[in-house]
Parts: structure tokens; C-alpha cells; sequence
């Protein structure tokens, strides 16, 4: 082949060439590299805020059955105990049981819990006539804000139930001075009852992370619980 012949050949090629692509995207200056990934859209890990008045019930709930059948699941043991007596009035012997299940995990110390948190755990046995597992009961630690310090939280779960209809459950209980957490991640809800004005949240902290366990100082030595003066 002729240089001329060879020079055409070459000068054809090259027009088949930028024709193909001709069509192709081609790629921005700034444009990200194709191969790193889109930034996905963050979510607080924590939300909440003070209930809206018209959210929460007009009347107080029902009173319980009084029956709540609950596995504390740090210590793998099981109760099922009837909170009242005949006349009413709530049963020693059973909040002495329940008591004793809400030890604290890490120091074994027990604490009167507020019966009223035992009656909440009651309508929920009610509701879904299933056991409840408790995740965490009282926590003997210095960080005295906690209800959990204050013995009228828990955390728990309910086998076969998801946590947000437990969640709604727990929710349409609450005629005021309830706090209630909604912990997707970890599995749980925490109900707590409080002197003061209902408080609803969502943490989306990985198991572990949401326990204050993992801040918490814990003190003290192994105790037993003092019931409460009176049932009120």
C-alpha cells in the first residue's frame, strides 16, 4: 500500500471511530468518580419531644387484670405473679418478686419500683397476652437522672411483637406523666412513669449503645428492696 493509500485508511478509521461514540455521556470536570457511592441521608439517632396534650388520653386507663407473667432475659428467670390482693390493694409478696427481677444487672442491688409501672406492665400482658421480657430494670449508677436509677423505668420486649405496635400500644396508655422510647435498633421500648410531663423519643442507637450501662458509673453493694410505705 501506497503512503497516500495508508494515510486515507487511517484518516477513515477515525471517523468510524467518533461517530460510535458520538452519543456516549461524557463525564463533568467536577463529577464524583463513578465508583464512590451516592451519600446516603443521615438520621438523628436521637429525636423527641414533650407530648402534645391532645395526644395523650382524657381519662386514666383502665385498671389491669393485675397479672403480668415477665422473663428477665439477663438473668434468664421467669415470673407470673397477680399484683392485687382481694381487697385491692396491692399483694407484698409480688412486689417483692418483681422487685427482685429488676435487680440491677451489673451490682445485684434491688429497689422498691413504683407499682404503678407494674400495673403498665399489667395492661400490656392484657393487651397481648404474651410474656414480656425485660431488657433493663433498675440501674444502680451515679447518673441519678435516670427513672431507671429512680426504679419506675424498663426496657422491654415482646416475642412476636414488633416494637412500634407495642409502641403504639404502650402510647394510647398514656393519660400523662408517662415517658416512652422507641429503640428500633436495639429491640425494645422503654416505659417509664414520671412526676413529671410526658416525654416521647425515638433512638436509633445500635444495641448496646442506647443502654447507659455503657456510660453509667454503677455503685454500691448488693441490697434487697424496702416496699413503698403505701400502694399510692
Amino acid at each position: 500500500m501506497s503512503r497516500l493509500g495508508a494515510l486515507l485508511a487511517s484518516l477513515a478509521l477515525g471517523l468510524l471511530s467518533g461517530s460510535a461514540h458520538a452519543d456516549a455521556p461524557t463525564a463533568r470536570p467536577d463529577a464524583p468518580h463513578a465508583s464512590k457511592k451516592k451519600k446516603r441521608n443521615k438520621v438523628a439517632a436521637f429525636s423527641g419531644n414533650l407530648a402534645n396534650p391532645g395526644e395523650l388520653r382524657s381519662e386514666p386507663p383502665p385498671k389491669p387484670s393485675g397479672t403480668v407473667v415477665l422473663t428477665a432475659v439477663n438473668f434468664k428467670e421467669r415470673v407470673e405473679v397477680h399484683l392485687y390482693q382481694e381487697d385491692g390493694s396491692f399483694d407484698p409478696e409480688a412486689l417483692d418478686t418483681l422487685n427482685h427481677l429488676f435487680r440491677c444487672r451489673r451490682t445485684g442491688t434491688e429497689k422498691a419500683i413504683d407499682p404503678r409501672l407494674f400495673e403498665m406492665l399489667s395492661r400490656i400482658y392484657d393487651r397481648f397476652g404474651r410474656p414480656l421480657e425485660l431488657v433493663s430494670g433498675f440501674r444502680n449508677q451515679e447518673r441519678v437522672t435516670s427513672f431507671h436509677f429512680h426504679g419506675s423505668a424498663s426496657d422491654i420486649r415482646i416475642p412476636g411483637v414488633s416494637e412500634r405496635a407495642l409502641h403504639k400500644f404502650v402510647t394510647s396508655l398514656d393519660a400523662g406523666g408517662m415517658g416512652i422510647g422507641l429503640y428500633p435498633r436495639a429491640g425494645f421500648v422503654h416505659v417509664d412513669v414520671r412526676p413529671e410531663a410526658s416525654y416521647r423519643w425515638t433512638d436509633y442507637s445500635p444495641p448496646g449503645r442506647s443502654d447507659s450501662f455503657a456510660r453509667g458509673t454503677f455503685v454500691g453493694k448488693k441490697k434487697r428492696a424496702r416496699r413503698p410505705a403505701s400502694n399510692s
